[in-house]
């Protein structure tokens, strides 16, 4: 089966005539991607596929337990075309006995004074079909059977509901008896249950019929208030969602106005402050380091000049006082080389080398004095250690202070871009009113969802005490043996039929708990967390063997991990319904993190089959999610709410694409 085409008129938040392409161009971009920010209609059109194909036999929550006319009634686009009614159809294709056949199916409905006229045209291959059109409820069970729907058409919330052990055990219990076909089952042995109770009822006597009719008054009376419960449940989570939508759009306000900057004016603020001391204490650094010998620097090589002169006039002062030491030194050993016969050339030699010294000698003594520095130490300390040191201290300064300069303009910059508060105080303001009135409304929900619980509790318990009533009281008032005997048989074919399920299961569990575990394995970072998957035939709870072979609880199992689960479990159980039909995911990443939402990206969206619908706002599918689901995109578009007109309009392309 795979969606053709959706068109919606005055329906929801649409206004007038919207239409989604929803065929795949190809087997190798199964996706269609359809984007839009909470209360721009994202889960309207998973409504309206719903609607188009199962009409006043849909599942879903946004229904409720209300009417369908007055569900109708709330679907119609409160614009001034309101009298027109609204509309929804749906084209698809679908494989009959080998041949495929295009189907195109027309749900309209409008006001006439205080009724609701409910229009249905079916048509097949371009022609309209009048007897598939009086059948289709029964028709659409044999290509897409409501009880394996939930299988394909799903939202995050379900995902995370399913993600709890008693939730997911319901949805099994009814998968398992869809594919199995033991909705039959349940069907009878529901039926076998009123037989057994109008039995009972029957051979009640006067009194005991007076009580259970007031018990069954109890139970009724309770039904009308979970009937109101729930319905006020639907009108307050209508409320809410409107509050979310306004706060989104109060929001994007925000931020185009630079609120979230705003929010780090504060920090701006303290690291400009913190980059102007830096650059004022590495100024202070600064002026220290210049105030010492640093002028120096300018005159370097002078004073590399000023120590060798001083060095030269140095030794040129030591040689002048050794002047007249030498002359007599020298005389005295000439005289003892004569005393002890040395040979004369040797005499010669030495009295040649002798006078050359001390004619250096004077020739340097005669050097002008005229620096007048006699600690030549600390000038050769200046030269070769002070100086380079300080030279270096500068430059390594200098280096920072630039660093520092640089930090403070952009510090500087950034508080410059920064709004300032009283500039934004509207657009704060409308956030802040927005945010309380989201606030209010969720709090409503909570209380509205908690009295729904409560009055679906009484009910039950008003429900078993009537059962109750009427067992014990026909216990004792049954007076025909016929009487007995049927309760009895009830009774008996009941627990044949709960023995007949629990077999029929069994017998396709190793299979399916299989398929489940490969889904499991293809999405858990973890591959060897769960080595096994079995599903237990008679309380349908799903329970996991961890890598050592010990039972792995799923409360053990992180928040994401638990969301792979429930994933895997409407995956495996898809495949194992063995139908190829497409699959429409609405807010499809739920609270997952980024590790966890990367496997449902790169393994589960391409492969989930071979049409898969996604309804995504722009930070689940953000746009590096865009960027690894992109080779798989064949179609893409964006609902662009007005909120001057309250209406929705379909745009081609997501939010960073135009196609």
């Amino acid at each position: 089966m795979i969606l053709n085409s959706l068109t919606l008129t005055n329906f929801g938040t649409f206004a007038g005539t919207q239409t989604l392409d929803l065929t795949p161009p190809d087997r190798e971009h199964p996706i269609v991607l359809v984007g839009g920010l909470n209360g721009a209609g994202k889960t309207t059109v998973l409504e309206a596929i719903q609607l188009a194909l199962y009409g006043p036999l849909m599942q879903t929550t946004a229904r409720g337990k209300g009417s369908y006319d007055n569900y109708l009634r709330g679907l119609i686009h409160r614009g001034p075309d309101v009298e027109k009614g609204a509309a929804v159809e749906l084209e698809f294709t679908a494989y009959q006995q080998g041949e495929a056949r295009r189907y195109w199916i027309r749900r309209s409905w409008k006001p006439t004074g205080a009724s609701l006229r409910t229009i249905l045209l079916v048509s097949v291959n371009g022609r309209h079909d009048r007897v598939l059109t009086e059948t289709w409820q029964e028709y659409v069970e044999t290509f897409l059977p409501r009880g394996i729907a939930g299988l394909f058409f799903f939202d995050g919330e379900q995902i995370e509901a399913l993600a709890s052990g008693e939730r997911s055990r319901e949805v099994l219990r009814s998968a398992l008896d869809a594919l199995l076909g033991l909705d039959l089952v349940t069907r009878l042995s529901s039926d076998l249950d009123v037989l057994r109770r109008r039995q009972q009822t029957e051979q009640l006597s006067p009194e005991a019929s007076t009580a259970v009719k007031e018990l069954e008054a109890a139970v009724n009376d309770a039904r009308k208030v979970e009937d109101a419960a729930t319905q006020a449940v639907a009108r307050l989570r209508n409320d809410a969602e409107r509050a979310r939508a306004s706060y989104q759009r109060a929001d994007e306000a925000y931020r185009a106005a630079g609120g979230q900057l705003a929010e780090k004016r504060t920090d701006a603020e303290m690291s400009a402050e913190q980059s102007i001391a830096q650059r004022t204490f590495i100024e202070g650094e600064l002026r220290a380091a210049l105030s010492g010998e640093a002028p120096l620097l300018l005159v370097w090589d002078a004073v590399r000049d000023l120590r060798e002169q001083a060095l030269t006039e140095t030794r040129a002062a030591q040689d002048q006082l050794l002047m007249s030491a030498l002359d007599e030194r020298d005389a005295t050993v000439l005289s003892w080389l004569d005393e002890i016969g040395a040979h004369g050339d040797v005499v010669d030699e030495l009295r040649g080398r002798l006078d050359a010294d001390r004619g250096g000698r004077a020739s340097r003594a005669s050097t002008e004095s005229f620096t007048g520095v006699r600690d030549t130490d600390g000038l050769t300390a200046l030269v070769t250690h002070t100086l380079p040191a300080t030279q270096a201290r500068i430059h390594e300064l200098l280096e920072t202070y630039q660093t520092a300069v640089t930090a403070v303009d952009e510090a500087e910059a950034r508080l410059v871009s920064i709004p300032h508060p009283d500039a934004i105080a509207p657009v704060v303001a409308a956030r802040e009113e927005a945010s309380a009135a989201l606030g209010r409304a969720d709090g409503a929900l909570a209380v509205a969802e908690d009295a729904a619980q409560r009055a679906a509790l009484d009910r039950e318990r008003a429900s078993a005490s009537h059962a109750k009533a009427i067992e014990q009281m026909s216990s004792l008032d049954l007076a025909a043996d016929d009487g007995r005997r049927i309760v009895d048989h009830v009774t008996r074919a009941q627990e044949t039929l709960d023995r007949v399920r629990v077999a029929a299961t069994r017998r396709q569990l190793n299979r399916i708990s299989s398929l489940i575990h490969e889904a499991l394995q293809v999405l858990l970072r973890k591959d060897k967390l769960i080595t096994e998957v079995s599903i237990d035939a008679e309380t349908t709870s799903v329970q996991l063997l961890g890598s050592d072979g010990s039972p792995l609880p799923s409360s053990d199992l992180s928040a994401g991990e638990r969301q792979l689960l429930a994933v895997s479990l409407l995956w495996g159980l898809a495949r194992a319904a063995g139908q190829p039909l497409p699959v429409i995911i609405d807010t499809p990443l739920g609270r997952l993190d980024r590790s966890h939402r990367g496997r449902l990206l790169e393994r589960y969206f391409p492969n989930a089959s071979h049409q898969v619908v996604l309804l995504s706002t722009d930070t689940e599918i953000n746009e590096r999610s865009h960027e690894q689901l992109s080779p798989f995109i064949g179609r893409e578009y964006r609902l662009e709410f007005d909120a001057a007109t309250s209406s929705t309009t379909v745009t081609s392309g997501y939010f960073w694409e135009e196609r």
